[in-house]
C-alpha cells in the first residue's frame, strides 16, 4: 500500500467527480473518464506494491492515508466556514432583490 500512489488516485478520483458533476460539455467528460481511470490505476497500483511490504510499513502508511484524508476533510469544512462568512450577506440581498422583483420565491 502505497501511500503516495493512493494519494495521486485520490486527488484524480477527486478532479475527475468535480469535472462531471460541475461541468456540462464532453470534453470535460473525457478528462473526468480519463482521471478517473487513472485513479483506479493508481489504486491498482499501491494494492500491487504493498503486497511486497512488511506489515509495519503498511501500518504506517494507512496513518500517513488516513492524516492526509483527515486534512482534506478539515480543510474543506473550514473553507465552507470561511466561504460562507464572507458571502452569507450577499447571498441573503440577492435573495431579497429576487423576491423582490417577483423573479424568485425561496423558502430558506
Amino acid at each position: 500500500m502505497c501511500p503516495i500512489c493512493y494519494i495521486s488516485g485520490f486527488i484524480a478520483a477527486l478532479l475527475g467527480g468535480s469535472f462531471i458533476a460541475v461541468v456540462n460539455h464532453p470534453i470535460s467528460w473525457i478528462l473526468s473518464i480519463i482521471l478517473i481511470s487513472y485513479a483506479f490505476y493508481k489504486f491498482y497500483e499501491a494494492k500491487k506494491k504493498g503486497k511486497n511490504m512488511s506489515q509495519e510499513t503498511k501500518d504506517r502508511n494507512k496513518k500517513t492515508i488516513f492524516r492526509f484524508i483527515q486534512g482534506v476533510v478539515v480543510g474543506s469544512i473550514v473553507t465552507v466556514i470561511v466561504f460562507y462568512g464572507l458571502t452569507y450577506k450577499e447571498h441573503q440581498r440577492m435573495h431579497e432583490l429576487l423576491e423582490k422583483h417577483g423573479i424568485e420565491k425561496h423558502e430558506h
